[in-house]
């Protein structure tokens, strides 16, 4: 007869290199997810991220998640990675690290040495993981909250020696507890994950949150900035449109997104813009989430992609008018907007770059494109949008998909790379986390990651937001400044109170 005293001890997460994950869904009380938000925030701080769909179309859900009880995080740097947090899932990691080929450093960290590496570092992080539930695996139960910068692209393709901005390229984070949300159906479930390799629960802080749930109140005011800064000006932006006419004149591209960034010194708190931005802005993927000591505050319209089963969706928008509500003044501009023929040409490059992409990681012959230039309602404007979908190929996953697919046409231009490369030449300043992505990635395969535009920035020492406009053969150099400016007005008027255009 064997008893405990006579059963071996149990191995280490390092040692079996899985770490064991259950997970469980309780139904809490109907609750607004940013009153929780703000309640974990004060008590937590970092340890709190908020993701909202406010004001979408259908196809993009109405829906929320708060996060909470961070567990472990993956930050991947132009030559290296690094892993903190609970020792057995560090421990995991790392040994999954290692077995990808990532050589320890001095401190800890493991050094990069291939370009594809970084992907099967991420595949093997997910595989660190067996999760049991009974959540179908074509939905979210378990995963990384995800941040891409910009700079992730050099992981994929050889572009030109960038600016260093010191910062990651990715960040995965791993949060013990979610809440998930269904707006239409009022509902609030959280997802509870347990493992022997978890810290013992102490306090239950959602339950605790719950109790002390309050209305947020008023929309705060914005206090006059102490300074405002644009890394660029409008000649020397008219001059680069006028470069990249040239480039598009000679066949070298057809479209290019050029743009430039305002940073704004201000005393509201990331919370206070936040609610400032989801006033002005609400939009389809909100987002106020930690990365690496800032803050990313976001009013995003646009999914950079995302997967379910075996399905992957993109949805790219070019095209942008003003909405007012009157249909007697929207119904033409709606009409000019179809009707537009720069518009259109710029949104069918883009949807071709889009099928060109995904194509890359679906079955053949089951690409499709069931929405092609439809107008969409959002807050303020409205939108020509494309739904391009696919069958993912089983061989390919959610980091072939990203590597497929990033960074956007719509933030970059066509031909992709060569875009990019002219982007390098005339931008000032890095674009850091602007026109990346921000999202979720379950361990199982399900992602949802939102394209990085319409953001905010908080630093700790300031605020900065950031545009592009799309430039093509019949642009209009002072037109595409308007546009950049159009496209920040938002962000600005949450940070500064003012109107960037009359």
């Amino acid at each position: 007869m064997t008893t405990l005293l006579d059963s071996p001890p149990r191995a280490s997460a390092e040692e079996r290199r899985t770490v064991p994950v259950r997970v469980d869904v309780r139904r809490l009380p109907p609750h607004d997810p940013l009153e929780l938000y703000t309640v974990l925030h004060e008590r937590h701080g970092d340890e709190v991220f908020l993701l909202e769909s406010l004001e979408a179309p259908e196809q993009d859900g109405n829906t929320a998640v708060v996060g909470h009880g961070r567990l472990a995080e993956l930050k991947v740097y132009a030559d290296r990675v690094t892993v903190d947090g609970v020792a057995p899932v560090t421990a995991a990691l790392l040994a999954a690290a290692e077995r990808v080929g990532l050589a320890p450093l001095p401190g800890g960290a493991r050094a990069l040495t291939g370009t594809g590496q970084v992907w099967d570092l991420l595949r093997a992080a997910q595989s660190v993981f067996a999760v049991d539930t009974d959540i179908p695996l074509d939905d979210y139960a378990f995963g990384f909250l995800t941040t891409i910068g910009y700079g992730a692209a050099w992981h994929m393709e050889r572009l030109p020696e960038r600016t260093a901005d010191g910062g990651p390229d990715l960040v995965l984070t791993l949060f013990r507890d979610i809440v998930r949300y269904d707006r239409d159906a009022g509902t609030a479930d959280r997802l509870v994950a347990e493992s022997p390799d978890f810290p013992a629960a102490g306090e239950d802080v959602i339950a605790s949150a719950l109790t002390a749930l309050r209305p947020a109140g008023a929309v705060p005011e914005a206090p006059t900035p102490r300074s405002v800064r644009d890394t660029s000006d409008r000649e020397t932006f008219l001059a680069q449109v006028e470069r990249c006419l040239r480039h598009i004149g000679v066949g070298d591209i057809y479209q290019i997104q050029i743009g430039h960034r305002i940073d704004v010194s201000s005393d509201l708190t990331p919370l206070q813009v936040y609610r400032r931005l989801r006033h002005r802005n609400p939009s389809p993927y909100m987002y106020l989430v930690p990365r690496d000591g800032s803050t990313l505050i976001g009013a995003s319209p646009e999914v950079l992609f995302r997967t379910r089963g075996d399905r992957i969706v993109m949805r790219p928008i070019a095209g942008t008018t003003p909405r007012s509500g009157d249909q007697a003044v929207d119904g033409p501009r709606i009409e000019a907007l179809r009707a537009s023929e720069k518009e259109c040409a710029e949104h069918v490059m883009l949807v071709d770059l889009c099928r060109n992409d995904i194509g890359r990681v679906c079955l053949p012959g089951t690409l499709d494109v069931p929405g092609l230039m439809t107008v969409e309602t959002y807050s303020h404007v409205f939108h020509l949008v494309s739904t391009v979908e696919g069958v993912l190929d089983p061989r390919e996953d959610t980091w072939s998909a990203l590597t497929a697919t990033f960074p956007a046409g719509t933030v970059t231009g066509a031909p992709k790379i060569r875009a990019m490369e002219i982007v390098e030449e005339l931008e000032s300043a890095p674009r850091r986390m602007y026109a990346g992505a921000v999202g979720l990635v379950d361990v199982r395969g399900w992602s949802r990651l939102a394209l990085c535009i319409r953001t905010i920035t908080y630093d700790g020492g300031g605020y900065s937001t950031q545009s592009c406009a799309g430039i093509v053969a019949d642009s209009e150099p002072l037109a595409e400044w308007q546009e950049t400016l159009h496209k920040m007005g938002a962000a600005y008027w949450a940070l500064t109170g003012e109107e960037l255009l009359p």
